[in-house]
């Protein structure tokens, strides 16, 4: 199937008698066109790099990581749970343009603008200059690569990686010689040096293959030499994979099954607000059209298409997603909705077919100009969300002492936090009283559920000693649970009487935090 699909002749955008939207257009309204999409991907590009200023734990973590040297980073890594490339990359990044959020935010924004002239390359190579197009607008418009291109984690660097393995699938395929066959190796191992995600897509990769190794047994095995040489690349990092598959995980999260597809739906149309609701919805048609929207002539006709490509758009997109959920289901393992970056440029793909096969081109132009407004505003109110308080209670902890105890609850509050707090804190997690500027995940949810609550209490206050407590706590957290953290606060306060309030929970942001200072042991109350 794959090799036949990726062997396919023009798409959409030249298979119809009108030929390319540009090109049936008086030079006039081409320029207008011209300025409309400059516009549009200048505007894309624009909110990539624009974001609430303080890191979130997420972002926070992989710097923390990243700025390590190279043994500790590994260390980090198996502690972690991911793998290495995108923090080998940040490493060098911030050792030549530092750690302040922007500057790190602006790899990822980096890796997201240049997916662009790359997944619009790729899709004219797949299906011709209409998809192109539609492909270009929808990326650079997307609530979900906006999103990821303004967040200090690797997601941004999957879709770019995703479309460049495209791109070297197809010339595998379509030629012969071994630079082809060099780029997919190189692109497969990149990938699963990203994100173990890639796994399933690059699963999904090689079934075609073998589907296809009947009917074109030459490009089927040159694509299955080049997954298997990039497979070959991970074996280093093997061992730690294994650790990690044993002793991390992802205890926020719960394990998967078929509502993946769902879960990475809700993540692609960009939230819960109507707009974003309405533009998943359409992006879902559209993508069913591509499948079942056949051209004749001025017209369209329903009936399953007889191209392969865009089938095999749907297998690369839900069947990735489908076979992650199963995995996850197997295994007890996390299902994520950023995890799904590794199939969200096929269904991207399926969508600009979509809108690609209806008739009319004022049709295709109005609703292609009704995603970009949709899918704009959407990641506009989203760039500017509240990701963390961690700015709130930095800035609170000015009030405190040099030596002063601050205790998060969970730990995951305090990496965010310790990339701005005053120097001198004394900044440790519950339970085990370490340092937060990351989260160890060795066994976490086995440390937190084996705490007792009144006996790190007990701990904090010995080892605070006549330095004031400042207690950060969060909201809706599993492991350790909320039930945990408000007992450890009664304790202390039975140990060092009540507390004061010194930052509330803000209930539209992401990372919520509050915090309360109990004072030195003879200030308490009886």
């Amino acid at each position: 199937m794959l090799p036949e699909a990726l062997r396919s002749g023009p798409g959409p955008a030249t298979a119809q008698p009108p030929g390319s939207a540009v090109a049936d257009r008086p030079r006039t309204a081409s320029r207008l066109l011209g300025v409309l999409v400059g516009l549009t991907v200048l505007a894309g590009v624009v909110l990539r790099f624009l974001a609430p200023p303080a890191l979130w734990l997420d972002e926070a973590q992989s710097v923390a990581i990243a700025r390590a040297d190279l043994a500790d980073l590994v260390t980090g890594l198996r502690q972690d749970g991911a793998p290495p490339l995108y923090y080998l990359l940040l490493h060098g990044w911030t050792a030549a343009f530092g750690d302040g959020a922007v500057a790190v935010r602006s790899l990822s924004g980096l890796f997201s603008v240049l997916a662009l002239p790359v997944g619009w390359a790729v899709a004219r190579a797949l299906a011709g200059p209409r998809v192109a197009l539609g492909f270009l607008l929808l990326l650079a418009s997307s609530p979900f690569a906006v999103r990821y291109g303004s967040e200090t984690r690797m997601y941004s660097l999957v879709i770019l990686l995703v479309l460049l393995g495209a791109g070297a699938l197809l010339a595998t395929v379509r030629r012969g010689g071994p630079w082809p066959v060099a780029g997919l190796a190189a692109t497969s191992a990149a990938l699963l040096l990203t994100h173990y995600w890639s796994a399933y897509l690059l699963t999904v990769v090689g079934v075609g293959a073998l589907a296809g190794l009947r009917r074109h047994p030459g490009p089927a095995r040159r694509v299955l030499v080049g997954l298997v040489i990039g497979g070959l690349a991970f074996l280093p990092w093997l061992p730690v994979f294994l650790d990690q598959l044993a002793h991390t995980g992802t205890p926020w999260a719960g394990t998967g099954d078929l509502t993946s597809l769902t879960t990475a739906l809700d993540a692609w149309m960009g939230g819960g607000m109507l707009v974003a609701q309405l533009l998943g919805y359409a992006l879902v048609v559209l993508a069913v059209l591509a499948l079942v929207a056949v051209p004749e002539g001025r017209l369209v006709r329903l009936a399953v298409t007889g191209d392969h490509r865009p089938w095999a758009l749907l297998a690369a997109s839900f069947g990735t997603l489908a076979l992650a959920g199963v995995v996850s289901w197997l295994t007890g393992t996390a299902v994520g909705a950023r995890y799904s970056s590794v199939a969200f440029p096929a269904f991207l793909g399926l969508v600009a077919w979509g809108v690609a096969v209806l008739p009319g081109r004022r049709t295709r132009a109005a609703l292609l100009a009704a995603l970009v407004v949709s899918g704009l505003a959407v990641a506009g109110v989203q760039v500017d969300d509240r990701r963390t308080q961690a700015g709130d209670v930095a800035a609170a902890l000015a009030d405190a002492a040099p030596g002063d105890m601050v205790l998060f609850c969970p730990d995951q509050l305090g990496p965010a936090v310790s990339r701005l707090a005053p120097a001198g804190l004394d900044l440790v997690g519950y339970p085990d009283l370490r340092p937060v500027d990351r989260v160890d995940w060795t066994d976490y949810a086995e440390r937190n559920d084996s705490a007792d609550p009144e006996d790190v209490a007990a701990r904090v206050a010995a080892r605070a000693g006549d330095h004031a407590v400042w207690l950060v706590t969060g909201s809706r957290y599993s492991v350790p649970s909320d039930a945990d953290c408000t007992r450890l606060g009664k304790t202390l306060a039975a140990l060092r009487g009540e507390p004061e309030l010194v930052v509330r929970r803000h209930a539209r942001t992401y990372e919520r935090m509050r915090m309360q200072v109990f004072g030195p042991p003879a200030q308490a109350t009886p």
